[in-house]
């Protein structure tokens, strides 16, 4: 039975989903259609673009090992940002972080790979600041009409898992073409209704933003970080559920944006989660008395990436 896999964003606590999908390996439940926003995306793209889970495991585990070497504060930017605001001129920061070490990363590990060679059915959202409208990165061919969403099956995978993953003001926006794109979860944290819209059979959704509470670190990062969390989670009850099944991880309250050091642990609880949670997912998926699929999406097997 085909179905698809809808991953929110989360920065950092977006490495469960990696845990989720080792699980879902486990049981021959691997999905035949992803969606991720922000954080999500990169779990989605990897994904997309063939890579076993147990490369991105490893991912996870450079990530928080090395986390703070694939950022580049926009240094020049943030010494004018002060002086330019209190004397009126234009200020021409766009984000604490500029991006593209993480995107060269992404790309990295995504082999350079376009949006057509993705091995499964992929959406990836992300917001153009110039429309307000909703683009999505996808390869799906039947990709239905929504309002205010419009579709493209023209970039890289990293291209569109970076986009979606620069939450505004932290991360600069990035130019793909015509639009000027930010963070997914500014209008869809939660991508099942946009992975059902592109032909997806019944969809389970991962949650993994924080709860709703006062952030533990009062920094700037984490408290715009927490508002455009909180706005997204608002946007999205407002929505009718789309889901045959949507779960929320139990992960760390103090897992914030850019908790590089909280990774690992998140990936474990994701995959453990999920292990519990395998008999309510065939369940909702109708597959309770049905074997799980006997093969894996294609070009997933093999050692193309070790």
């Amino acid at each position: 039975m085909h179905y698809g896999l809808a991953l929110s964003g989360g920065g950092t606590r977006g490495a469960a989903h990696v845990g989720v999908l080792k699980a879902l390996e486990e049981a021959r439940l691997l999905p035949d259609a992803v969606a991720g926003t922000s954080a999500g995306s990169i779990a989605a793209g990897l994904y997309a673009s063939g890579m076993p889970v147990s490369e991105m495991e490893k991912a996870v585990r450079q990530l928080a090992a090395h986390g703070n070497d694939y950022l580049d504060p926009d240094y020049s930017g943030i010494m004018e940002f002060v002086p330019r605001l209190l004397t009126g001129r234009k200020i021409s920061l766009q984000g604490y972080i500029k991006g593209d070490k993480l995107l060269s990363y992404l790309c990295e590990l995504t082999a350079g790979k376009q949006l057509d060679e993705s091995v499964v059915k992929l959406v990836i959202p992300a917001v153009d600041l110039i429309s307000g409208q909703t683009l999505c990165f996808t390869n799906s061919e039947t990709a239905g009409a929504q309002m205010h969403v419009r579709w493209t099956w023209d970039a890289y995978l990293c291209e569109a898992m970076m986009a979606s993953s620069s939450v505004p003001g932290i991360f600069a926006p990035r130019k793909i073409g015509s639009w000027l794109l930010v963070d997914g979860g500014v209008t869809h944290n939660q991508p099942g209704g946009l992975l059902k819209a592109a032909g997806a059979g019944p969809v389970i959704a991962v949650d993994v933003g924080a709860p709703y509470s006062a952030p533990d670190d009062d920094s700037v990062i984490e408290v715009l970080s927490h508002s455009f969390s909180i706005m997204g989670s608002l946007l999205e009850e407002c929505r009718p559920p789309s889901e045959a099944l949507r779960l929320h991880l139990p992960l760390p309250k103090d897992a914030g944006l850019l908790s590089f050091d909280k990774m690992e642990a998140c990936m474990e609880i994701g995959y453990q989660y999920i292990r519990e949670m395998i008999p309510a997912i065939r369940k909702a998926l109708d597959m309770e008395k049905r074997p799980g699929p006997q093969t894996y999406p294609a070009a997933r097997s093999g050692n193309q990436y070790s």
